[in-house]
């Protein structure tokens, strides 16, 4: 049977406050909730809304304060004010995003289930640095309740890249992509360009030895990479543990060769597309989750998004 193909929808944001820099409201097309986005200087303002007090989820998005790399913090809650010692003692974040469900059909069985699940997820992809440091269970559902809290989670984390979280995002083997090599100084990857991005395979290796031509956000993504297990050493090398997303190959070069580097270095190989895993065990045509990173150097006010 041949997966369908997956319709289109309509994304509504409304700027409450008639600019982008205000709460914003939005929703989806196909789906039973309501997202609000409320920067952080502003949710004292708003944290009395109506929508706030019924059972939901909240992330809390920021940049870490030791790397700059995107970071977020995952809670539901039965009323988001009940959570409001919780979240002001989060010192990373500069904006809340709340969903809610129209009506009483997200009660709180379905956030615990939602909220393990997404957890989970993060952990997964390791896309973004995660705030929590609890794991938990995903519990048991109901079919039905179960095929409604995925519906919930599917809608969801199409949203979220709107609101500029990419913790969750999927990207999907590109087909007919190049399979591209980059070689030396203790580096042996592969990788491909898709959607935009520069993705690096599993298994590649990249140099440990930090020279002073690299730039210091990328240092710091280095370091954010091994703190979520995306790099982990192996010998005199560290090695990629999953399929990582790139703003594009020369910063892909660079944070592998540890030094500044140009996307030239990365050799075609002959004969061999993307979905031709060098990987042992991998299927080349599994859908995988791949992860990005919003890349930005410590106190600057504009980030070069890595994905």
């Amino acid at each position: 049977m041949t997966t369908a193909a997956r319709r289109g929808f309509t994304v509504r944001t409304f700027l409450a406050e008639g600019h982008p820099h205000g709460l914003q409201l939005v929703e989806h097309s196909q789906w039973i909730g309501r997202g609000l986005v409320i920067p952080r200087d502003l949710f004292n303002d708003h944290r009395t809304r109506k929508e706030l007090t019924g059972t939901g989820l909240y992330l809390l998005s920021g940049q870490s304060e030791q790397t700059g790399c995107e970071r977020v913090f995952i809670s539901q809650t039965g009323e988001l004010r009940d959570a409001i010692d919780e979240i002001d003692a989060k010192l990373f974040w500069d904006k809340i995003i709340a969903f809610v469900a129209d009506g009483p059909r997200l009660h709180r069985t379905h956030t615990d289930y939602i909220e393990a699940r997404l957890i989970q997820i993060a952990r997964e992809t390791k896309a973004a640095e995660l705030d929590n440091d609890n794991e938990p269970r995903v519990p048991e559902l109901y079919e039905a309740d179960e095929a409604d809290a995925e519906a919930f989670i599917d809608q969801l984390t199409m949203m979220l890249p709107m609101t500029g979280v990419r913790a969750f995002e999927f990207v999907p083997e590109a087909s007919g992509a190049q399979a591209l090599r980059l070689t030396g100084k203790g580096v042996s990857a592969t990788g491909y360009a898709a959607s935009g991005r520069f993705v690096v395979r599993s298994g590649s290796t990249a140099n440990r030895q930090e020279s002073a031509s690299l730039p210091g956000h990328l240092a710091d993504l280095r370091k954010s990479l091994l703190t979520r297990d995306v790099l982990v050493e192996d010998g005199k090398h560290y090695k990629f543990t999953v399929d990582f997303a790139f703003a594009n190959a020369q910063q892909a070069a660079t944070v592998l060769h540890a030094e500044r580097a140009n996307a030239e270095d990365w050799n075609t190989v002959a004969g061999r597309g993307a979905g031709a895993s060098e990987t042992p065990g991998r299927d080349a045509n599994e859908e995988r989750r791949v992860p990005t990173v919003e890349v930005k150097p410590i106190g600057s006010t504009s980030a070069a998004t890595a994905g």
